[in-house]
């Protein structure tokens, strides 16, 4: 059984968008390298994730991001068992989601919300909206 944490935050003030640049590199080359699907997006001061993986390593990891200086006001907006992933692999994003690969697999995500949590679905579609900005 997977395991899904999903949560926006703010970002830090004292932040840089090249501190932002290398928290992404950083990111999604730790998080493939251990086996965790999911995103983390960027957006206006913003960040939105979503952390799929076993259950145990994600909840520590979980642990770990609510200690981090870089972000504050985490909202948790997923915390559940999942039957299957949405995303194939971790993707980061700085601003923009361009990748046909990487939107198509945020729209499954959306659609499994939509069909099995309709009750945080808007919620979790509006923010992922907000963060999202085609090219």
């Amino acid at each position: 059984m997977r395991y899904i944490i999903s949560y926006v935050s703010t970002v830090s003030p004292n932040i840089s968008n090249t501190d932002i640049l290398r928290l992404m590199d950083h990111v999604s080359f730790h998080n493939n390298t251990i086996g965790f699907t999911g995103i983390l997006i960027h957006s206006e001061g913003n960040f939105f994730q979503v952390l799929e993986g076993k259950e145990e390593i994600v909840k520590m990891m979980f642990e770990r991001i609510k200690k981090d200086p870089r972000h504050y006001n985490i909202i948790k907006m997923l915390d559940k068992e999942i039957n299957d992933s949405s995303f194939s692999v971790y993707h980061s994003s700085f601003t923009v989601i361009s990748g046909h690969h990487s939107y198509t697999e945020l729209q499954r995500f959306l659609k499994e919300e939509r069909d099995n949590n309709p009750e945080h679905y808007k919620s979790i579609s509006y923010l992922t909206q907000k963060f999202m900005k085609l090219t």
